[in-house]
Order: C-alpha cells, then structure tokens, then sequence
C-alpha cells in the first residue's frame, strides 16, 4: 500500500515537473509579489527552489540589525541566495546597542562584493544626524571601507571580468533617498561631511550609470582618474551639500563617455555655527565654467545650489560676474538649467545672453530657502532672460514651510499679487517666453537636505502657468442684446473676479493633490530631479492640472469628496449668481469668500 501511494506521489510531482520550463517560470514569476506564497513553494518543491528564491533574494532590505542573524543563516546555508540579490537597501535604525553589532554588520558587508547581480545599492549610515559622536568612527573605519574594497574590485582599474561583484552595478547613490534608486549617506569619522578618499573608485565604475554623492568633501585634486578619461557609462550625477573645489570636479567630469544630467549641490545647510557657508564655484567663477567642458558635449540638464546668498550683505543685489571665453556657448545640447539669483550661472551666463547656451528651452530661478523675501510678493527682473532668444519657459520656485490650502491660496492670489504676475506673464507671452510660478512645500521646517529614509522631501506644486490662465477674457455684454457675452479678440492681461476665484481654486487644489497623494498612497510627489530623468512629456506631475487619486481604492476614499467637493460647489455657486444677479464682482467674491482661511503672513513663505 505504500509503495502505491509513492508511486502516485511521484507521478503527481513528474506531472508538475513536466510542464515547460517556461510557463513554470511564468507561474513564479506571477508570486513575485507574494512572498509566503513563494517560501511555501520553494520549501514544497526542492526541484523549483532555486526559481522561487530568485524571486525571494531579489530584494533585500535592512531596517534593524536584528535582522541580519536571520539573513547571514540564510546565506550560509545557501550560497546561490547572495547572487539572487538585485536590489540591497542597508537602513540600520540607531539603537543604543548598534555598536554591538560590529561583527554581524561586518559579517553581513562581506557578502556584498559577492552579490554578482547587484544593480541597485541603498546604504545610509544609523549615525547620521550627529550621532556619529557614538561609534560613527566604526562605521567609517569598517563598514566603509568593505564597501570601498568591493567597489575597487568591480572598477575599471583592476580589469576583471564582468561577473566579478557588483560589476553589474547600475544604480549606486549616496545620499538621500528616492524611490526606485539605492541610496548611501554617510559622513566622516568625526564630522557630518566625509573625504572622499579612496572613493574615487566611484568615478571608475565600468558600467555605473546613476550616481549620488552628499556631504562629499571634495577640496583635492583627483590625480588618480586622468587615466579614466570618457570610460565610464555614468549619466546622472548629483552632488548633494558636499564640498566641491573646481579642481577635483574636472576630474570626475572627465570620466563619463556621456552625462546628462548634473546637479551641483554645495554646502548650503550642513554647516558649522562657528566657520559659516563656504562657497567654492561661484566664488571662482572662470575655473568653475572651464571644469564643466569635459562635459559640453552631452549635458542636457544642469542644477546648482549656491551657498553665496548667505554670505551677502543684500542677496537681492549680487554683483555681476565677468566670465572669460566664450562661456556656455559649446553647450549645444543643454536644454535645462536651475539656480538662483546668487550663483555665477545666473550672475556671468545668464545675464550675459552672449556666454549663454545657445538651445536653453528652459530656465528655472529658485528662491534659496530662509532667505528673506519671496517671489509671490516681488518678481525678479526678468528682462535679462528676455534676451535668451532660444528660451521657451521661465520657471521662479519660492520654498515655504506653510501647508494650508486655503492660506496659500488666499496669499498666492491675492488681486494685487496675481494682476502683477499676471502682467509679467504677459509681456513675456508676447515674447514666445511662457511664464511659470512655483511653490516647494517643506514637511517640516527643521528637515534639511540630504533627506533620509522615511524623511518627507518637499513637494512641488505649480501655482501659476501663463499659458493656462491664457490672455483671452469674457466681454460682458448689455441685457436684453440677446448675447450674454463675447470673446475679447485682442489679448489683455486683465483678470476679473471670475478669474481670481477660479485660480484660487485651482491653487487649493494643487497643494491638496500634493499633501494628499502622499498621506493616503504613501507615494511621493515627483520632484524635479525625477522630472528630468523621465523627460519632458510628465511635466504635468507638478501642478495644478495633475489628475487626483480619487478613483483609488483606499480608505481615506470619502476624504477625497469632502477635501475637493466644496470647492467645485463654490465654483458653481459664483457661476450661478453671476448669471442671476447684476451685484458687483466685489460683493460675490467677498460673499464667497466668509469662511476662508487667515491670510498667509509674509515671512511664511521665506
């Protein structure tokens, strides 16, 4: 009786087994997102075990060092698991006992340069945030440097073949964390910002293409990468509150065989009381511009954080720049550029339109954060930029730590404010230039870049678009002529009290979109660094005329109807009034507008 039941288990098992391998991985593959499911197979069926912890080892993230005795047993008893690994988050939360765990830690480090597969990698020090007073030193002394090791086995200067560890590597960031990209931010021993050192491996990377580095001391040259000179596969750079001498920066942009995209994060907020903002480029301006030529020929985007306002005794008037040579004029393919009024890009290229790139479509002024004023209140001058005769779109970004809808949108939209912007927004329509306002929301005001895991980063939101508020306005036409209104031919920059509302509206309803699309699905809003990584087309992502979630289902559903129904009932209740009643626009708007939030203050918006 049992040799039967046997035989019947084993046709039953040759059954399974003997479908093509192809659909078995196909089944597999759909339990990719059930985890149980596939521990349950894989601990079923030893045939397909190998398949289903593919799936299983893919991802890896750390967030206790508790963790690690349960992940090491399983590498141990399988050694295949470590190549499994795709994607490796190292998230360690700080605990008063981290340091006992120095073993485990190192135990764990040393698999990494044998996960052959590897293409994104996430490791954020759990001393950051000045707690590397106890026992950061370890960390950079140990954990760093097996790290460092790895990435030098797998860079360009020891030729070794492909499938060596993290050869494979695509995606490598230090820093701050963004979805879908491995994410590293570290420090130094006994500081918040960290030489480089040995880390120059980083630039010497065969196949790594996306690379973030902050709180970054880069104050030496970098000898070591001449011979690496248009190598490497990196497209992305960001260097984020990091120390960047002109010198050092030449070298690592001598590297890539085509980078696109860059941004020049200084030092702005990760600074000593004692010893101040410290600017290094717009400080030295001629060798700043001869450091970014090696990379003329492919750069599309470019973005530069300034530490100089700081330094200024009237940041609102930076004194004007003299670039040498011909400037930015080789930048053909450079499309999009963002800084502020205070760094050299603006001081000695924009403002001088014969040094600037000859096929820039879009310019972005940012408002540096805590600084006083706010470009809702006042404009910059925008006449320079009127001269860019390739410009298509003119961008101001104003920060702000307020998070009220309606307090915002009262400020924003305030007559006086919106009839200025308005008008600017039209003398640069008629120019081909279209003009765009918008606002950074900060979570909290004490957050400071790089942000770490579970840190809210800020959210974009557009506030203002010349072309969608348009120039085209309704002609109120006498009762009884049988037309109740007419299309105004020529263009005005007039706005009604129609008008206002409206746009008051639609504001509430861009800053709701942002804070509510990430309280409810968890996801954040897009910011502009991921904007430029997927192209022009999701441009939309930031503002007002984004899509809301209301259709998702989740539980917060009914929030959706009450957060945005009242505004769509305002505005059909000033529709129907306006039809009914000759009353002023002044007394309906005022009627309205009873119950609206307290007027933002000024210094909200610094």
């Amino acid at each position: 009786m049992t040799t039967t039941t046997n035989s019947q288990n084993s046709q039953q098992q040759s059954r399974l087994l003997s479908l093509p391998a192809e659909l078995l991985i196909e089944v597999i593959s759909h339990l990719s997102e059930e985890r149980k499911a596939l521990c349950a197979l894989a601990r079923t069926c030893r045939s397909l075990q190998p398949f289903c912890e593919e799936l299983i080892y893919t991802v890896i993230e750390l967030l206790e060092t508790s963790d690690l005795s349960h992940i090491l047993e399983a590498f141990s008893r399988r050694f295949e698991r470590i190549a499994a690994v795709h994607t490796l988050r190292i998230l360690y939360k700080f605990h008063k006992g981290l340091a006992t765990t120095v073993n485990e830690r190192m135990a764990f480090n040393a698999c990494v340069g044998e996960m052959k597969n590897l293409t994104e990698w996430h490791v954020e020090s759990p001393y950051d945030n000045f707690k590397w007073e106890d026992g950061g030193n370890e960390w950079v002394e140990r954990d760093m440097d097996v790290f460092r090791t790895a990435l030098e086995k797998a860079s360009l200067a020891t030729s070794l073949q492909a499938e060596s560890g993290l050869a494979k590597l695509s995606k490598y960031r230090t820093g701050k964390l963004t979805v879908h990209i491995v994410t590293l931010h570290t420090h130094g021993a006994t500081s918040d910002i960290w030489d480089l050192g040995g880390f120059h491996c980083l630039f010497q990377h065969p196949s790594l293409q996306y690379l973030h580095v902050s709180c970054v001391n880069l104050s030496t040259d970098l000898p070591e990468l001449e011979r690496f000179a248009s190598t490497t596969s990196l497209s992305t750079l960001i260097f984020d509150e990091s120390e960047i001498e002109p010198v050092s920066l030449k070298r690592i942009l001598s590297t890539p065989k085509s980078l696109k995209h860059l941004t020049l994060g200084e030092n702005v907020f990760n600074i000593k009381r004692d010893q101040g903002s410290t600017p290094r480029l717009s400080r030295d301006p001629d060798a700043a511009i001869q450091a970014l030529l090696p990379v003329a020929h492919s750069l599309e985007t470019l973005i530069h954080y300034d530490p100089m306002f700081k330094t200024l005794a009237d940041p609102e008037r930076p004194r004007a720049v003299r670039i040498k040579g011909n400037g930015m004029r080789h930048f053909h393919t450079l499309k999009f550029l963002e800084c502020d009024p205070c760094s050299f890009l603006h001081q000695g290229i924009i403002c001088t339109p014969t040094l600037a790139p000859p096929n820039l479509e879009t310019l972005r002024i940012r408002h540096p954060r805590r600084q006083p004023g706010n470009f809702f209140d006042q404009l910059p001058d925008f006449t320079p930029y009127s001269y860019l005769s390739s410009l298509r779109t003119l961008e101001f970004l104003q920060s702000t730590n307020a998070n009220s809808p309606l307090s915002i949108s009262e400020y924003v939209c305030e007559r006086d404010r919106l009839s200025e912007r308005h008008q600017a927004g039209f003398k640069l329509h008629q120019q081909g230039i279209n003009m765009k306002c918008y606002i950074e929301i900060h979570g909290a005001s004490s957050l400071i870049p790089p942000y770490l895991h579970r840190e809210p980063t800020p959210d974009i939101v557009c506030l203002y678009d010349a072309n969608h508020v348009g120039f085209i306005r309704k002609k109120d036409q006498p009762r009884g002529s049988g037309i109740e209104w007419m299309m105004i031919e020529d263009e005005t920059a007039e706005l009604n009290s129609l008008d206002i509302l409206c746009l008051k509206n639609e504001v509430r309803r861009a800053v709701m979109n942002g804070t509510h699309q990430s309280r409810t699905s968890g996801l954040r809003r897009q910011t502009a660094l991921q904007f430029f990584l997927q192209g022009t087309e999701d441009m939309n992502v930031f503002g007002m005329y984004q899509e809301d979630d209301s259709d998702e289902d989740d539980e917060d559903d009914e929030d959706d109807m009450d957060d945005f129904g009242f505004i769509d009932a305002e505005y059909e209740l000033f529709v129907a009034a306006d039809a009914m009643d000759e009353g002023s626009d002044e007394d309906e708007d005022e009627d309205l507008d009873e119950d609206e939030d307290e007027d933002l203050d000024e210094d909200d918006l610094d």
